[in-house]
């Protein structure tokens, strides 16, 4: 049995919000599709368009409009995913990106025991950089270099000592001298 012809309204304020929402590219991708729907309802697209040009069946499409129509634009994102909650809270984030604005080498392992430390809750390493790279950061390679210039004639002495310890005393071992 069809349905008969559906339509909602859309304000243009919700409008303008939708498309914001359809072209940030922070925006889950699900929500994109469904603010890119909705604006093509505002503008006249029927279901069977609709269904049609994103290769969605009818029904979905009817889900999405009830979805807008029920609970407005925080309606268009999925319920929280089934699983153990996240430990990343906005005053961890906070810390962390204070942590990464200190004129220091940080890398995930040490993050993780600082939070451990601070907020007694266990993130691990994996986890934490996970997160971090969703947040927009990026690891680097650190590189050791010496904080100051090495004097070269301590240096030369040290690599002076390196090639007569791989140049070798020059006599044989006796295995049998203990």
């Amino acid at each position: 049995m069809a349905r008969s012809h559906r339509r909602i309204e859309i304000s243009e304020e919700d409008d303008q919000r939708l498309r914001e929402l359809e072209t940030s590219r922070h925006t889950c991708p699900k929500v994109r599709l469904r603010a890119s729907i909705l604006r093509l309802h505002r503008q006249g697209w029927t279901v069977p368009q609709l269904s049609s040009h994103f290769d969605r069946n009818h029904q979905a499409i009817h889900n999405d409009l009830t979805r807008f129509s029920q609970h407005g634009i925080p309606g268009l994102a999925d319920a929280c995913s089934p699983g153990r909650p996240s430990h990343m809270t906005p005053e961890i984030e906070q810390f962390l990106h204070e942590k990464l604005l200190e004129e220091r080498f940080w890398n995930a392992p040490l993050l993780s025991e600082q939070i451990s430390r601070t907020f007694e809750v266990t993130i691990g390493p994996r986890a934490l950089a996970n997160h971090l790279q969703r947040l927009g950061y990026s690891w680097k390679r650190a590189r050791y270099s010496p904080a100051k210039q090495l004097d070269p004639d301590i240096v030369q002495h040290h690599q002076d000592s390196l090639e007569t310890l791989k140049g070798g005393t020059g006599r044989q071992i006796d295995p049998e001298i203990p």
